[in-house]
This record gives C-alpha cells, structure tokens and sequence, in this order.
C-alpha cells in the first residue's frame, strides 16, 4: 500500500472590516475564501488548495517551495479560535457524595460536567467525570 502525500500549505488567517474571516493560500494565485466563521473559512480553504494543487499539477506547473509534501501526521499548527463563534450550554450534576470522595476503585470522583455545542448540524457532548444528562 503506497503512502498518503499531505500538502503542507502557508495560509494566512484574517478578519475583514465587513467581519468576514478571510482564509488566503498566499502561494498559489487566487486561493482565497471569505466566510462567516473561521470553520467555514478553513474548511473552504482546504477545498479551494486541492482544487488550486490538482489544476497546477494537471497543467505541468509545479508548485512553489512554500508548499511541501509530507507522506506523515502529525503536522503542527497554530489556529487562532474566537469562542464567540461557538455556543453551547453547560449541565452540571451535583454528585450524591461531596467532590473528590474516594471510590470503590481507589480513584477521586468528581462533579460531571457536559459540554452541548449547537454550532454544527450535530450536538456534540463532550463529558468529563460520570456521565450526565442534560435536563
């Protein structure tokens, strides 16, 4: 089985006056996005390169230095994160015992917390601690 090439793209990330997030690929001409959200923005750029690396490939044009191919992960970033952009809703159960008593199992048991975020077509629920129910 041969190895998955991943592109390493330099993209820059900013913030327009209309407060659209504007997603760039300096690099290859014309690879920009605008979006109301970082996600959108960064998950159109990533379709907006691979479109912009298979027509510069498929011409016979090779692509900048900039851009590197990598047959591993994990590639290292920064991602710049506004939590305005997000929403979600915290439920707290109160345990039964007070916090951090001892288990049966010798462990520390603590107040469970769960994370809803409505930012995606899906819940997600991240739990930390003992499972709990939203009420």
């Amino acid at each position: 089985m041969g190895s998955v090439v991943h592109y390493q793209v330099p993209i820059e990330i900013s913030r327009q006056e209309d407060g659209l997030w504007r997603v760039s690929a300096p690099h290859l001409q014309g690879c920009w996005v605008d979006a109301q959200t970082l996600e959108e923005a960064i998950s159109q750029i990533q379709e907006a390169i691979v479109m912009a690396i298979d027509i510069d490939t498929k011409h016979g044009k090779s692509l900048p230095p900039e851009i590197t191919q990598s047959d591993s992960l994990p590639i290292k970033t920064h991602l710049p994160i506004k939590p305005s952009e997000f929403t979600f809703k915290r439920f707290y159960k109160k345990p039964k015992v007070k916090a951090f008593q001892e288990c049966p199992t010798g462990s520390l048991s603590a107040p469970s917390v769960a994370l809803v975020s409505s930012h995606s077509l899906m819940a997600k629920i991240t739990t930390i601690g003992v499972p709990t129910t939203p009420l």
